[in-house]
C-alpha cells in the first residue's frame, strides 16, 4: 500500500454546481480506448507527441511542461483535475503541473524515478500506476484516498481513474474496485459490473462509469443529476469510449456518435452537428462542458459552459488533433508532430565562415519522438532577408554569387505518423577566396600642405587592378583616395607624418590588407593669403531679411572663396552661400560668416566677419469687428485677427483682446489667424488687440474704437 503526505481536509469544501472536480483519463490516440492489460504487461502507448492547453490559467494549469509540448516524447496517458494535470510518456516518465497547494502540481521526490504507465487527476489529488502495477496517491487525500485497499494492492492494476473524492482501479482481470468517499456509492460497483469484464473506467463527482469488453456501459453512485443512470438509447449499441465530467457523462459509439446524459444545466449535453461525412473519434467531459475530436477537424470541438475561454480552441498545431482531455476549467488537446532532438551541423573554416570554392559538408538533424523519418537536405541562401534555395543534399560548394550572403543547411523530415518538420543550422557568412600575398606600398611626392602624394609599388597575387588606399596622418584616418592612389595633403596635416594603408580586391576573393607604408617626413607649411580686409555682413539683421557677405580682400587674389554662416559660434547646416535668409530661430542670436580663400600653390586661408545680433521680426496685426447681437446689456461682437511677419509663415501664439484695460478674450492663433466672440457694452469701446509674440517674432498691439449699438 502506498501513502503520501497527510490529507488536508480543510481544502475539501461542499461542491458547487460550477465547481470542477473529477476527471477522466484519456489515451492520446484517435478513437483509442485502454484495454485491460494481461498480467505483467503495461497498458499500450499512443502517438500524440505535442500538447496544447487553453482555458483558465489561474494556477498555471495551462503551462504545460516543455517535454509535453516539444514533439520529442509520446504521451501515453494524461489526466486533468480541478486545477492541475498529470501525464506519463511512453518512456514511463511522470509529469505534474498546475495548482501545487497540496503538492499535486509537482512530482514528489519519491516518485521521480517511478516507471509510470497510467495516471489520473482528481480534486487536488493524483493517482499513478507504476510499471510494477502498484498505485501511488499524493496531494489532498481525505476519505483515506492515500490508503489503497489491500485487494487492489494484491492484484495487478491495468488502469486508474479519479473523481471528485473517490478513485477507481481497473484490474488486469477486468474487475473494477474503488476507494475514497463511500457515501455516494461511487466506490461500490453494482453486481453486473463485479461479475462482468471491464476494459475502461471513468469517475465523476459522486458517480462512476465503466465500459465492458463487449461495449456495454455501466454507471453507479449518486444519481442526483442523472449521471449514474445509463440512458436507454445505449441499449444494444456498442460503445468504444466513455468519459465522466462533474455531473454528466459521455459515451462514444462504434459508429462515431456521442451519447450524453446527466446534468445539462450548462449545455454539456448539447452535442453539435458535424460536417457531412465527418465523425467523432474521441471524447472528454469537464465542469459543465464536453469536448471531442473528429476525423476532419484540425482542433477539438468544445460545447457547454464552464470557465472563460475554454470554448475557444487554439490554432491547429501540426496535424489534426488526435485527442482532447478536460479539466475543471481548462483543456488539453494532443497532436502528432515531429520535434527536433538535435539540429543539423556543417563544417566551417577558421573564423566560422564559408568560402567560395570550398565544399561544405553537412550532417542531418535528429528528430523525436522517432528518428525513423525520411530526411532531405536543403541549402538556403539569405541575402538582404530574402531566402532562396541554392542546393540539395549533404554537400554544397559556394560560388562567387554567394559571397556576402549567408548560408543555412536545413534538414527536412517526414514521417507517416508524425508529419513533417525541419531544422536549420545558424546562418554562416560566405566570403571569397584568399589572396596569396600583397606588397608593401611606398609613398612618392613631397609632403607639404597642398601637395599631392601617390602610393606606388603596389602588387598582389593573384594579380588585380582594384585597390583601396586609406591615408593617415600620425595614425589618424584622413580619407580614402580614388583608384589612382593620390592624396592631397591637408592643412590639418601640418607637422604630421603621412602613411598609406592599401587593400586589394578581386571578384571572388576576400579583401587583403598590405603592410602599412613607411611614414613621410613631417608635413611643412605652404604660404597662405594675406587678408587685407575681412568679409562684412550687409543688410538689416532682422528675422525675414536677407543678409549678404561682402567678399574679403586678400593678396594675392584667391582662385575661389567659399562661405560658412555661424549662429552663436555653431555652423549652420547648408548655409554655405554668400547670401543668407534670416530665420525665426536666429532671433536674439549672433550671426557671423567665415570665408575660406583657396587656390593653387597656396594654403587655404580663413577670415571671419564681425557678428551681428538678429532682431525679431515686427508683426503686422490686422483685425475686424462685427456686431452679431443686439440683445442684452452686453452685445456680442465677433472679432477676427490676422497676424503676419516677414519670413515667418503660419504664425502661432496667442492674441489678447481688451475692452479698455479689461481682458475680454484670449485666443490661440492657427496659421496666423484667430477669431472669437466677445460681449461688449453699448457705446464707443476702445478695443486693443495684442499679439504676445513667438519664436522669431516680437509682440505688438493695435488699438481702435468700435461702436456697439
Amino acid at each position: 500500500m502506498s501513502t503520501t503526505t497527510a490529507p488536508d481536509r480543510a481544502r475539501r469544501q461542499p461542491f458547487s454546481p460550477r465547481a470542477a472536480t473529477w476527471l477522466a483519463t484519456l489515451a492520446l490516440a484517435a478513437g483509442a480506448t485502454v484495454a485491460a492489460a494481461p498480467p505483467g504487461h503495461a497498458v499500450p502507448a499512443y502517438s500524440a507527441s505535442a500538447l496544447q492547453a487553453w482555458g483558465s490559467n489561474d494556477y498555471g494549469q495551462t503551462q504545460l511542461p516543455a517535454d509535453l509540448r516539444s514533439g520529442l516524447k509520446v504521451v501515453q496517458s494524461i489526466s486533468l483535475g480541478e486545477h492541475q494535470g498529470v501525464a506519463a510518456t511512453t518512456d514511463k516518465k511522470l509529469y505534474a503541473w498546475g495548482d501545487n497547494t497540496h503538492g499535486e502540481g509537482s512530482v514528489p521526490d519519491y516518485l521521480q524515478n517511478l516507471g509510470t504507465i497510467d495516471v489520473a487527476a482528481g480534486d487536488g489529488f493524483n493517482v499513478v500506476l507504476g510499471d510494477d502495477f502498484n498505485i501511488r496517491v499524493w496531494g489532498s487525500t481525505p476519505y483515506s484516498l492515500d490508503s489503497v485497499p489491500q485487494p487492489i494492492v494484491d492484484g495487478d492494476v491495468a488502469k486508474v481513474a479519479a473523481g471528485h473524492d473517490h478513485a477507481l482501479a481497473l484490474m488486469s482481470t477486468g474487475k473494477v474496485a474503488g476507494w475514497g468517499r463511500v457515501a455516494t456509492g461511487a466506490t461500490l460497483p453494482p453486481t453486473s459490473v463485479l461479475l462482468g469484464t471491464m476494459k475502461d473506467i471513468a469517475a465523476g463527482n459522486g458517480f462512476s462509469v465503466s465500459l465492458s469488453t463487449s461495449g456495454k456501459v455501466y454507471a453507479w453512485g449518486d444519481n442526483t443529476y442523472g449521471a449514474a443512470k445509463v440512458p436507454a438509447s445505449l441499449d444494444g449499441r456498442k460503445v468504444v469510449q466513455i468519459a465522466a465530467g462533474e455531473h454528466h457523462a459521455l459515451a462514444l459509439t462504434e459508429d462515431g456518435e456521442i451519447v450524453a446524459w446527466g446534468s445539462n444545466a450548462e449545455g454539456a449535453l448539447n452535442i453539435p452537428a458535424l460536417a457531412p461525412g465527418d465523425r467523432w473519434v474521441q471524447i472528454a467531459a469537464g465542469d459543465g462542458f464536453s469536448a471531442g475530436t473528429s476525423e476532419q477537424s484540425p482542433v477539438a470541438g468544445v460545447w457547454g459552459s464552464g470557465a472563460t475561454g475554454i470554448r475557444r480552441s487554439p490554432a491547429p498545431s501540426g496535424s489534426n488533433a488526435v485527442s482532447v482531455v478536460a479539466g475543471g476549467d481548462f483543456l488539453v488537446q494532443g497532436f502528432r508532430r515531429l520535434g527536433v532532438a538535435a539540429a543539423p551541423t556543417v563544417t566551417t573554416l577558421p573564423g566560422n565562415v564559408f568560402r567560395a570554392g570550398t565544399t561544405i559538408q553537412a550532417t542531418h538533424a535528429t528528430f523525436g519522438p522517432t528518428d525513423t523519418v525520411t530526411k532531405t537536405g536543403q541549402w538556403l541562401k539569405v541575402t538582404d532577408e530574402v531566402v532562396s534555395t541554392v542546393g540539395t543534399g549533404l554537400t554544397y560548394t559556394p560560388t562567387n554569387a554567394d559571397i556576402g550572403s549567408t548560408l543555412v543547411f536545413r534538414t527536412n523530415a517526414t514521417n507517416g505518423t508524425y508529419g513533417a518538420a525541419f531544422s536549420d543550422t545558424p546562418q554562416v557568412q560566405v566570403k571569397g577566396r584568399l589572396f596569396t600575398s600583397i606588397s608593401k606600398p611606398r609613398i612618392a611626392g613631397s609632403p607639404y600642405v597642398g601637395s599631392t602624394l601617390t602610393a606606388v609599388d603596389v602588387s598582389a597575387v593573384p594579380t588585380t587592378t582594384t585597390y583601396r588606399y586609406d591615408w593617415y596622418a600620425d595614425g589618424a584616418y584622413r580619407r580614402t583616395s580614388d583608384a589612382r592612389g593620390e592624396y592631397v595633403v591637408q592643412e590639418a596635416d601640418r607637422g604630421k607624418r603621412i602613411t598609406v594603408l592599401v587593400y586589394a580586391d578581386k571578384e571572388g576573393y576576400e579583401r587583403i590588407q598590405a603592410e602599412t607604408s613607411d611614414a613621410t617626413p613631417v608635413v611643412t607649411d605652404t604660404p597662405g593669403y594675406q587678408v587685407v580686409s575681412a568679409p562684412r555682413i550687409t543688410g538689416t539683421p532682422r528675422v525675414g531679411t536677407t543678409l549678404v557677405a561682402a567678399a574679403p580682400v586678400a593678396q594675392p587674389s584667391p582662385d575661389r572663396t567659399t562661405y560658412q554662416w555661424f549662429r552663436d559660434g555653431v555652423a549652420i547646416r547648408g548655409a554655405t552661400s554668400e547670401r543668407y535668409q534670416v530665420l525665426p530661430a536666429d532671433a536674439g542670436k549672433r550671426l557671423d560668416v567665415l570665408a575660406t580663400l583657396s587656390g593653387t600653390g597656396h594654403a587655404d586661408t580663413t577670415t571671419r566677419s564681425a557678428a551681428v545680433t538678429i532682431a525679431k521680426a515686427a508683426p503686422a496685426i490686422g483685425w475686424k469687428a462685427k456686431q452679431v447681437s443686439r440683445k442684452g446689456a452686453k452685445r456680442k461682437v465677433a472679432i477676427s485677427v490676422v497676424v503676419t511677419a516677414p519670413g515667418v509663415p503660419a504664425l502661432g501664439g496667442v492674441v489678447t483682446i481688451r475692452d479698455g484695460g479689461k481682458v475680454v478674450k484670449t485666443i490661440a492663433l492657427r496659421g496666423g489667424k484667430a477669431s472669437g466672440t466677445v460681449k461688449l457694452k453699448r457705446g464707443k469701446r476702445t478695443i486693443t488687440v495684442t499679439y504676445a509674440g513667438t519664436t522669431g517674432v516680437a509682440a505688438g498691439s493695435v488699438t481702435r474704437k468700435v461702436k456697439v449699438a
